[in-house]
């Protein structure tokens, strides 16, 4: 339900972890929106890069792709990667 609010067009993208479990890819393809992937490197434990989250980005803007959402899974599936947030106020 959460995808059909967000997404409008095929220029509508979300950003999702690959590796993933292809439901949400094809979650995104079905509702008409654009996977817009973000790689987690597995000699590093999975971890997410703040920088790979921007390359990423900026190549769906060139594209004329508005990103609208950001996939998180955690545990990451398949890889088991947990995400641990720290806020510092």
């Amino acid at each position: 339900m959460i995808l059909q609010l967000l997404i409008r067009s095929e220029k509508d993208g979300s950003l999702c972890p690959i590796p993933q479990y292809p439901l949400y890819s094809a979650s995104i393809a079905l509702h008409g929106g654009s996977l817009v992937p973000y790689f987690l490197d597995e000699e590093t434990g999975w971890v997410l890069e703040v920088d790979e989250l921007k390359k990423q980005l900026e190549e769906a803007r060139s594209k004329g792709i508005s990103v609208r959402a950001l996939v998180v899974i955690n545990p990451g599936n398949p890889t088991g990667q947990v995400i641990i947030y720290l806020f510092v106020t």
